[in-house]
């Protein structure tokens, strides 16, 4: 589990990283300033475009960015995947919040039936135990504490997990606007060409680019 958290932290500062890195960097161009136009106003975008405006949209709305890149295929997709990942952190905590409580009425039962306890002090939460056992076990046998304390670690894992997976989504959705942004300007036309030719030998090949 630590190994795997750490891993997960060290994925989200590096994309953070990333980020910043393109948050300060030199605006660089993929064309010539006319050529760069021409493309933008070939894809009906403005000739003002560029990907800085992409950045800072999509970082200011999820989906901005996208739209500012008119790749509105790309709004729902980013739309149903953070509506995933927060019903994840919402659901996940509801159950680490039942198993919590399961487990502190849990516990408190058994020292006060070992006599350790004269009462319970979380008798209000008697009501969470029962709706886990009502879940858990068809008969309404007795739970032990250690598998509610399993139950609760583990929701509590999956909702931490849901809340960095949440966070690497927003900035993977970020990075795609302005590297999108950057790619609408490369002009991949009949000026490029790729041409591979056999040698006598039939043994290797050479490649000529032409720009």
């Amino acid at each position: 589990m630590a190994v795997s958290y750490t891993r997960t932290r060290g994925a989200f500062l590096l994309l953070l990283a990333i980020l910043g890195c393109s948050l300060f960097a030199p605006p660089v161009s993929a064309q010539p300033d006319s050529v760069r136009t021409r493309i933008l106003v070939e894809r009906g975008l403005p000739p003002d475009h560029t990907p800085s405006k992409a950045l800072w949209r999509a970082f200011a709305l999820p989906g901005w960015g996208q739209f500012y890149n008119k790749q509105h295929y790309k709004i729902p997709i980013v739309y149903a995947g953070l509506a995933g990942l927060t019903y994840s952190i919402l659901y996940n905590h509801d159950q680490y919040k039942l198993y919590q409580r399961a487990h502190l009425f849990k516990i408190s039962e058994d020292r006060v039936a070992s006599g350790q306890l004269d009462s319970n002090p979380y008798i209000q939460f008697r009501s969470q135990y029962r709706l886990v056992q009502q879940r858990v076990s068809a008969l309404n046998a007795e739970i032990p504490a250690q598998r509610l304390r399993s139950q609760r670690d583990r929701h509590r894992r999956w909702r931490d997990l849901s809340v960095v997976g949440t966070g690497l989504f927003y900035v993977l959705s970020v990075v795609d606007a302005y590297v999108s942004a950057h790619l609408l300007t490369f002009d991949v036309g009949d000026e490029l060409s790729l041409k591979v030719m056999p040698s006598p030998l039939g043994n290797s090949a050479a490649v000529r680019l032409r720009f």
